[in-house]
Order: C-alpha cells, then sequence, then structure tokens
C-alpha cells in the first residue's frame, strides 16, 4: 500500500518517536498507526457532546484535594469541562508555553468552568509564587489539576529530571507533580478515559502518595513510573491513542542511540526512509535520528 505521508517529514519524526519506545514494531506497521492517529487526533470541540460515564468520580467529591494527572490521549481538551461538569472543583497548573499557544482557547474553557463557580484558576509552572498558590487552592478545597504527559521545557538539562522506565525504554520526566505531592502531603490521582458505545467511561489509577520516611528523591522516582506506567498500560496495544507521537522530540526525553560506524551500519536499513524537507530530498534514519541529502 502506498501512503501519501511517505516522504513527510511529520511521519518521519513520527515514526522515529515510536520507534523509541515499542522498538519491537516493525517499520511498516508504522505507517498504518500514523494514518489512525492523525484521525484520532483530529481537532474537537472543547464542549463534549458525547456521554460520559463518570461514577467512579463520586468518591473524588467527597475527599481532601488531590493532584489529578490527566493525558494527552485524544480527548484531553474536553476532560476538564467532563470533571467540571461532574462537580469535581479544580485549578489547572500548566506550563506558560503551553498556555501562551492556545490562550484563546483555555480561556474560553476557563469562562465556562467558572460560570459554574469554585475557582478553575490557571497556574502556571514558572511563576515564582506558584507553590503559595497551589498551597491556597489545597486550603480552598480545589484539587490541583495537570497533565502528566507534558515534560514541556526543552532547555532542562537531562540531568535535573528523572529517568524512569516507559513502555520499552527509558523517559527522562520532569519532577514538578512528584515535588508538589510531596511538599504539599497530597497524594497524586491518574485519570484516563475509555470508548464505550456510545460515548466514553472515566477510568481511575491507584492513588498515589509518599511512603512514611520515603526520601523526596526515592518518592519522585517511584511517582513518576507509576504515573507513566499507568499511561503505558492505556497505549501498549493503541499507541494511535497517545497524541505526544507527533512532537516527543522536542520534549527532551529520551536519549538517542550512538550511531554505528559506517563500517557496522547494515546496507538494508529498513529505518531509512526518503524525506522531501524544504525543496531538499533526502534519507533520515529513524534509529539515529540523522540526515543525508542528495
Amino acid at each position: 500500500m502506498a501512503y501519501e505521508h511517505r516522504q513527510d517529514w511529520n511521519f518521519a519524526l513520527f515514526s522515529a518517536n515510536l520507534h523509541q519506545y515499542l522498538p519491537d514494531m516493525h517499520w511498516g506497521v508504522h505507517d498504518l498507526v500514523y494514518e489512525v492517529w492523525k484521525t484520532v487526533h483530529q481537532p474537537k470541540k472543547i464542549q463534549p457532546d458525547e456521554t460520559w460515564d463518570t461514577a467512579c468520580l463520586s468518591d473524588l467529591k467527597q475527599v481532601s484535594p488531590r493532584i489529578i494527572c490527566l493525558y494527552h490521549l485524544g480527548m484531553h481538551a474536553q476532560l476538564p469541562k467532563v470533571l467540571a461538569d461532574a462537580g469535581i472543583s479544580f485549578d489547572l497548573l500548566l506550563d506558560r508555553r503551553v498556555f501562551e499557544n492556545q490562550k484563546a482557547q483555555l480561556l474560553t474553557v476557563q469562562s465556562d468552568l467558572q460560570s459554574q463557580g469554585s475557582g478553575y484558576r490557571f497556574l502556571m509552572s514558572d511563576d515564582p509564587q506558584v507553590l503559595l498558590k497551589a498551597r491556597q487552592s489545597i486550603r480552598q478545597g480545589r484539587h490541583l489539576l495537570v497533565f502528566a504527559d507534558g515534560n514541556s521545557g526543552t532547555g532542562e538539562s537531562l540531568d535535573k529530571k528523572v529517568c524512569i522506565k516507559f513502555l520499552d525504554g527509558n523517559f527522562y520526566a520532569r519532577a514538578g507533580i512528584a515535588w508538589l505531592s510531596s511538599i504539599l502531603h497530597i497524594p497524586v490521582l491518574p485519570i484516563s478515559h475509555s470508548e464505550m458505545k456510545p460515548g466514553y467511561k472515566l477510568l481511575l489509577g491507584t492513588e498515589i502518595a509518599p511512603f512514611l520516611n520515603e526520601h523526596r528523591s526515592e518518592y519522585a522516582q517511584r511517582c513518576l513510573f507509576e504515573l507513566y506506567d499507568f499511561l503505558a498500560e492505556q497505549i501498549r496495544k493503541s499507541p494511535w491513542q497517545w497524541a505526544c507521537w507527533g512532537h516527543l522530540h522536542q520534549l527532551n526525553c529520551y536519549l538517542v542511540p550512538p550511531m554505528p560506524s559506517k563500517d557496522e551500519q547494515p546496507l538494508a536499513d529498513e529505518s531509512l526512509i526518503d524525506i522531501s524537507l524544504l525543496g531538499k530530498k533526502g534519507v533520515f534514519s529513524r534509529k539515529y535520528f540523522y540526515c543525508v541529502f542528495g
């Protein structure tokens, strides 16, 4: 089957990212995953039209605030409204660059949510007072809502991140969620969703909280591993669900394997793909992230 995306730079990067974490997937399958992925992640209205089963949130309305972690799994733009409609009060913690890139959309969501009362503020992760504002949210009875897989901040060196096992590779994750949990003494709760006909059903993961006398760095390692392990369960069998394959290379979250010497490179390497970039034709290695232009 011939695919229109075959020389597309976006597909090349998508495929390279996919290989980092699912290296046993045959290169030929990447094309099909990419096509399904593009369909799944077509822009959707923020106001959810679908039916949502939110029965699992009944206990969450009665407990003290948590750090609620969502993921970019196709319905992420709708989930804050779904939670609010279910009676969950929260403030949204996010990266400033994400806010600026999606400002109009996010402000529309905020206006809609605030019409229901109960806060729904934006907290910026780079705000020097973010910890004080997060503590205020908690004391006022609101959860903190954050996307666990954003990992924004490409300028952060890897030694400032926490290396965890993710799928079949390693992921360098920012530790902010774990630090907040430890400092504010509140548990972390991952939430996902599954499709059901008709509509969707929310899925709650297992709460994560520091053990007694657990060192903060050890907790950060465990917390982040469990958050991403929950994500891995959602996408291993259906990787097209995860929106981040398209820009994972921008998150500074993995090390590209060292390129073998010219003598060690196989004559026929399936990772090599023809690309067309800025009017130039070349070859791109999806395994080692290098381009050769003719």
